[in-house]
């Protein structure tokens, strides 16, 4: 089916600000869950919510109907590519970076999907300035993770793990732009079900169920990040790759910092330094000149 012309101008970048700003939120929200919660229950709930929020969605609209094994394929390597690798891997690191910088770090998605689509997408390839984005942006999460990393320190460890998460975030993304999936219900809930139950089944040996014993803040946080900043955004996310270059959907990477570190402010008292402002400007940088058209 053939999905309409290309998204541009005020029609793109709504559609970049709705879904960048839930999930820049869903940072320091995980941040604040993380210390009460193991990684793998953390991933488990969050995919669990998720998914509930999808079904409840399909039954209420009437698309909750059969064809599922046609999307098999498709709903197992994006929940694990978009969903437990990457949940897993965030809420691990944000136990040792603080949210704004993990969101500044995040925001070198759209470079990394430029990078692999140099391979598999042959008519989206990146320019000079392509190429000359992905160096500066590299250069800006060096800046980022600062000279912690020259130690092994805290930060390092957070940034490594954040910048693997957008590796796997961004093969997801050219896999779904290569394979023209669209946004069909069933892959919709197919990925949140593949996320849930991955990281359910690794919590079992790995996480325990004593660390499911958790206050209702918890859960009603998890709720947040499985309904708001998960299905929601996921989503309409599927369907921008479906109507917008690959570069230009990863650009959600630009809209996610900001609401992060509002967030985090806010909810937990973290101000970004100026390190982290002056590594997330290059970064940006990066990520404006390597997604730039000439």
């Amino acid at each position: 089916m053939n999905p309409g012309p290309l998204l541009t101008g005020p029609a793109l970048w709504w559609r970049l600000l709705v879904i960048g700003g839930l999930w820049g939120c869903s940072f320091p929200l995980l941040r604040l869950v993380a210390a009460e919660m193991s990684p793998f229950a953390l991933a488990t709930v969050r995919g669990g919510f998720a998914a509930l929020a999808v079904v409840a969605f399909l039954a209420a609209s009437g698309q909750l109907r059969g064809g599922y094994r046609r999307y098999l394929i498709p709903a197992l390597v994006l929940g694990t590519c978009n969903g437990w690798i990457p949940n897993l891997l965030t809420a691990f690191a944000l136990g040792h970076i603080e949210a704004a910088p993990a969101a500044l770090i995040h925001a070198s998605t759209p470079l990394l999907v430029a990078l692999i689509a140099v391979p598999v997408l042959r008519d989206e390839l990146p320019g000079w300035r392509g190429v000359a984005g992905l160096a500066l942006g590299f250069c800006g999460i060096a800046v980022i993770i600062g000279p912690d990393a020259l130690e092994g320190g805290a930060s390092l460890t957070g940034g490594v793990l954040i910048l693997v998460s957008c590796v796997s975030y961004a093969t997801g993304t050219v896999y779904a732009r290569k394979a023209r999936i669209g946004a069909a219900p069933q892959i919709v809930l197919g990925q949140q079900v593949v996320a849930g139950l991955v990281a359910g089944m690794l919590s079992v040996p790995f996480g325990g169920a004593e660390s499911y014993v958790q206050p209702g803040w918890v859960y009603g946080v998890l709720a947040v990040l499985g309904i708001a900043t998960s299905a929601l955004p996921l989503t309409m996310f599927l369907r921008l790759v479906a109507r917008a270059r690959v570069t230009d959907a990863a650009m959600v990477g630009y809209i996610q910092p900001p609401f992060a570190a509002g967030m985090g402010a806010l909810l937990l008292g973290e101000w970004p330094s100026v390190l982290v402002l002056a590594g997330g400007a290059v970064v940006l940088a990066g990520v404006w000149l390597g997604t730039s058209r000439r």
